[in-house]
């Protein structure tokens, strides 16, 4: 299984994984991969495929070697109308990070990735693609990877903003009676103005 790690993603953190990709020890544990940088399969100026400031080409040029899985450090590429078609139509497997992941350093985002990289591996092993999956940055047990929908999240929002929101019923035992106010013991000034035939 082929899995690149975008230009966001610093190179020699792609190192320290393709080094871990070959130990005994966590082929076992989850699986062979062969781990790439996306700058690889890049494209320059004056090739048939550049487009400046565009990851469409790569995703095609890393699909066509037979790549399956991004790890993306963009925390941007899956609103990106024209990058997150090319991930779909492509068949891409792809794993996203908080926006704030890019502010932390580089020791870091290894050890988050290395906590999570079980669980990743699972679902590259066993997952459907196209799918993209959220990696949360957290070191927590409890944390889990969750997926997220390959749809335009602009688009998803004001769908959400669009559905017709619904009354909130109160059941019975919830409404609130007016009890009638407690009842006091009459005073003299009371009886004295009380006719004396209801006396």
């Amino acid at each position: 299984m082929k899995i690149a790690f975008d230009e966001n993603v610093p190179i020699a953190m792609v190192k320290v994984f393709q080094t871990f990709a070959n130990e005994r020890q966590l082929k076992r544990k989850i699986g062979a991969f062969e781990i790439a940088s996306a700058v690889q399969y890049t494209p320059k100026p004056g090739d048939d495929d550049y487009l400046k400031k565009n990851d469409v080409p790569w995703i095609k040029r890393f699909a066509a070697a037979g790549g399956r899985v991004i790890i993306s450090g963009d925390t941007e590429m899956r609103h990106v109308p024209h990058e997150r078609l090319a991930l779909i139509q492509a068949g891409m497997l792809v794993f996203f990070f908080d926006g704030k992941w890019s502010q932390w350093n580089f020791f870091r985002k290894c050890s988050l990735l290395i906590h999570h990289w079980p669980a990743m591996a699972d679902r590259i092993k066993r997952g459907k693609a196209p799918a993209f999956w959220h990696v949360p940055l957290s070191w927590n047990e409890k944390a889990k990877l969750r997926k997220v929908s390959t749809d335009d999240p602009k688009k998803l929002k004001l769908e959400r903003n669009a559905r017709p929101q619904r009354p909130v019923r109160k059941s019975p035992a919830t409404k609130k009676t007016e009890s009638p106010p407690p009842a006091r013991e009459l005073t003299l000034f009371d009886l004295m103005a009380v006719p004396t035939k209801e006396r």
